[in-house]
């Protein structure tokens, strides 16, 4: 199959920003909203990111490096930042003013909150009718919980994710990054790209309820369907795909389709296997799941990973290394389609993995830089319209934190 050139040049180009234009009011912490904002600034976006003077708490986790974590790096690049005490007097009718000028406001306030603060769907609504407004939260706004906080692990516990992911002795095992605020970060963008089509067709503004317990049982679709329809116990899938021990390492070897099983049988010397009716289809294979795992387990002590995975591709068997993430940043494939390109952030320098389907900033774009806490107050002010002395009065009244 040939690729056009062309067509792939014009993704790359740096105006091929669609969302340019809009403005975003970000007013979300730690990742999950953050993260959403963060694909909009991508798209080309103008996004306000508004945090508290002390900072986004996502800054703080993990080890920082200047005012940023792994955490907020992924989550704010190529947005202005902010620092708002929204206690202050006069805080709430600036923040008004700004999203009365917006296309987007994002929040992640446990339910209730906003409306305490003045600054719920309802009251902006009030002052910009074509406003798409996204609360995300852990279990919604409505319903018995939606008053909880949650978090990413709460919310792997409570939807069954975890419960999918035993270890050796049965003990459910929490995934160990943040995969439940990505996937409803996902979600939420995804929501806000259609929300924002139907208003250019003459829709107006709406409220996105974005939970992530509802993103994740989305995400767990097929694993919902088969518990409802089959219990908490359905067949195993692929037998015999799994993870296997080699001389040197480990493997994971998979099977999609009847031919797979068969070629994984010749290429561990086990046709004996692939010949067996007890092991005939993928039904079958799942009533002997142990056992399977065992003989072939054994055959693959017998090598190094390096020579399992050059029998494995002659044989058209699906595996792959378990790589590390640093193992994975220098495989050659990585390093040739620029999967994760090096980034800077002043004198630090990293790895940032590029956006499916979206061509990465250059280090001079604007969609390249990670905002310090409360960096563009000032500069935001004066492009929503803040005249230069209603500036300084708001800063004067710290309103607003500039940072020296």
């Amino acid at each position: 199959m040939s690729i056009d050139k062309s067509a792939v040049a014009f993704t790359n180009k740096q105006a091929d920003l669609p969302f340019a234009g809009l403005r975003v009011l970000d007013v979300s912490q730690g990742l999950a909203g953050p993260y959403c904002g963060m694909l909009l600034a991508q798209y080309g976006a103008q996004v306000v990111k508004l945090e508290p003077p002390e900072g986004d708490w996502s800054r703080i986790i993990g080890t920082r490096h200047g005012s940023h974590s792994a955490i907020d790096y992924m989550a704010n690049r190529g947005k202005k930042s902010i620092a708002v005490d929204l206690k202050s007097e006069g805080s709430i009718a600036m923040v008004k003013r700004i999203a009365a000028q917006c296309d987007v406001m994002i929040e992640s306030y446990r339910p209730g909150i906003a409306a305490r603060l003045g600054i719920c769907y309802a009251d902006m609504a009030q002052i910009n009718s074509k406003l798409i407004y996204v609360s995300v939260s852990g279990f919604g706004q409505t319903g018995d919980k939606s008053g909880m906080p949650a978090t990413d692990a709460v919310i792997q516990g409570f939807s069954g994710m975890m419960a999918l992911n035993p270890d050796a002795s049965g003990k459910p095992i929490r995934l160990g990054f943040l995969p439940v605020d990505t996937l409803t970060a996902m979600y939420a963008f995804q929501a806000v790209s259609v929300a924002l089509y139907a208003r250019r067709d003459g829709a107006g503004g709406r409220h996105l309820d974005i939970s992530l317990m509802q993103a994740t049982a989305a995400f767990l679709t097929s694993k919902i369907i088969a518990a409802s329809m089959e219990g908490e116990a359905p067949m195993a899938l692929n037998v015999p795909a799994g993870v296997y021990r080699t001389q040197d390492g480990w493997l994971v070897i998979t099977l999609s389709k009847e031919a797979h099983f068969a070629a994984l049988c010749k290429a561990t010397g086990r046709d004996d296997l692939a010949l067996d009716p007890r092991f005939a289809t993928f039904q079958l294979r799942a009533l002997h799941a142990r056992y399977l795992e065992d003989e072939l387990g054994s055959a693959l002590l017998q090598r190094s990973s390096a020579k399992w995975l050059d029998i494995f591709q002659k044989h058209g068997v699906l595996a792959s290394p378990i790589n590390t993430l640093t193992d994975w940043l220098a495989d050659p494939h990585v390093v040739a389609s620029e999967a994760a390109s090096l980034a800077l952030d002043g004198s630090l320098a990293f790895h940032f993995p590029a956006t499916p389907g979206m061509a990465s900033p250059a280090p001079h774009e604007p969609r390249a830089h990670w905002p310090r806490v409360g960096e563009h107050g000032a500069q935001v002010l004066r492009d929503f319209g803040f005249s230069e002395q209603e500036v300084a009065n708001l800063q004067a009244d710290r309103t607003f934190v500039q940072p020296q």
